[in-house]
């Protein structure tokens, strides 16, 4: 190739890596949101749920699109749609997904089983930020609708705390009627939801259940036996030191409540961190840990200025049970 064909191809390739650099630029941050605030609006659903998804990674850049992101929540007229919105809204602005939450609550008791379903499905996909809904939701467990039961078990699943409440709710529905119920409940305490002595009995019974999946699901979680494994909770600091998503993380570790008490400092370090959701799962976790987090409250009593009122109000909590904690109060 001659010297002049080089310095050509070597001015394509400059012409290239600047367009490809363009075309970086305005697809990302900021940038990006009007384009994806233009899809979420849009009437193609695929590009609607994946615009969605796209939001809740660009943080604090996607704020303008929260208000779309509210009413795809609440009135888009696909239920998934309305999960991934919901789902996203957690990454973006926790009064906003609370606002979703209180919404909702009505819905759980309309007279269409659907509608009180896809309610329990809504709160579900939440995660911790519905934890005002659980008495609500444990209340669901008596509706005369199977699927509304099912769904407000994983609901209940979902949110995970207050550890005790959920746990006996969980323990609760292994006895329901419904093969999908036992099911759901079963694979909660398998897979997810550490197992409390109360639930180790129905457990053992449910090995003789009629239905071969909720048999299964029920030896799984015994041979799992509900305890807690130091490694368990060193993989979950890990994560939380890495770069990736924190939230599932936190989550886990707020379940285990006391056992977690290993990740305390790593935890503490996340009050600061520039993410309201992590910050909110943060003071969650330590508040489940409980009298062992005393070294957190010098930071959790700098989270009673934090910035989201969420996270100010989880921190007024997590002090009170830390202190309940430490005098032996329940």
């Amino acid at each position: 190739m001659s010297k002049r064909a080089i310095l050509i191809n070597l001015a394509a390739l400059g012409v290239l890596i600047t367009l490809l650099g363009a075309v970086y630029v305005a697809n990302t941050g900021a940038r990006a949101v009007p384009g994806l605030l233009k899809d979420l609006q849009g009437k193609d659903l695929q590009a609607q749920m994946l615009a969605a998804q796209w939001l809740a990674k660009l943080g604090e850049d996607a704020r303008p699109a929260i208000p779309a992101l509210v009413e795809q929540a609440l009135h888009h007229p696909n239920r998934s749609m309305n999960m991934a919105a919901a789902g996203a809204l957690r990454f973006l602005d926790l009064q906003a997904s609370r606002h979703v939450m209180e919404q909702l609550l009505p819905a759980l008791s309309d007279s269409n089983a659907e509608v009180r379903r896809h309610a329990c499905a809504m709160l579900g996909s939440l995660g911790l930020l519905a934890k005002p809904a659980v008495p609500l939701l444990i209340g669901m467990l008596a509706d005369e609708d199977d699927l509304v039961r099912e769904q407000a078990v994983g609901a209940l699943g979902a949110i995970g705390l207050p550890r005790i409440d959920v746990s006996t709710a969980l323990t609760t529905a292994l006895f329901d009627r419904a093969p999908a119920v036992r099911h759901r409940a079963a694979s909660l305490f398998a897979f997810t939801v550490p197992i409390p002595t109360s639930a180790i009995a129905p457990l053992t019974s449910l090995q003789k259940d009629p239905d071969n999946s909720v048999a299964s699901l029920a030896r799984v979680a015994l041979d799992r036996g509900g305890g807690i494994d130091r490694t368990d909770v060193q993989i979950l600091i890990s994560q939380l030191r890495g770069t990736g998503n924190k939230d599932d993380a936190l989550q886990r570790l707020a379940r285990l409540g006391p056992p977690a008490a290993e990740a305390v400092s790593v935890i503490t370090a996340l009050l600061s961190d520039p993410f309201p959701l992590n910050r909110y799962l943060a003071v969650e976790a330590l508040a489940a840990i409980g009298a062992a987090a005393n070294q957190s409250i010098p930071a959790l009593q700098r989270g009673l200025d934090d910035g989201d009122p969420i996270v100010r109000e989880a921190a007024a909590e997590a002090l009170r049970s830390i202190d309940n904690g430490k005098s032996g109060k329940p």
